[in-house]
């Protein structure tokens, strides 16, 4: 069995390694494991941030994808995402339309199987780096 543990630190440091700027966010979360969520997902947490992470989710990617999916909830912090839900009534459309505009800046090889692109949409014909407010708007 793979320790989550390890996991988490080894994507970390590759993470941070690869992509300094993300450290930023990284070092400063508190990072908790949960079975009670389906993937991994970001929340406010006092005066900070909490990254909680589904152990067999996390468990069942590839190194790749762990950073992808860090390299995501990290996105949500840095575009603001967390103060921007709160603005708005359907808080399961602006998950997707905030997973639309950050995955856009990952590289495929990295999002898990399943994850969230324009491509999803095929019939929406959703334009690049629109932002989550116009893919909102679109989606509804």
């Amino acid at each position: 069995m793979v320790n989550i543990g390890e996991s988490l630190a080894r994507a970390s440091k590759t993470l941070i390694l690869r992509e300094p700027f993300y450290g930023l966010f990284l070092v400063g979360l508190n990072k908790v494991f949960r079975d009670d969520i389906p993937t991994a997902g970001v929340s406010k947490n006092g005066i900070g941030v909490q990254l909680s992470i589904n152990t067999g989710f996390f468990n069942s990617l590839n190194d790749k994808q762990r950073m992808g999916v860090l390299k995501h909830e990290l996105l949500h912090i840095s575009f603001g995402h967390l103060v921007m839900r709160d603005l708005y009534t359907n808080h399961k459309l602006f998950n997707i339309a905030a997973d639309l505009e950050i995955n856009q800046y990952i590289h495929n090889d990295y999002l898990p199987e399943g994850g969230i692109t324009i491509e999803t949409f095929p019939e929406l014909d959703l334009p690049e780096r629109a932002g989550t407010k116009k893919y909102y708007e679109l989606l509804e």
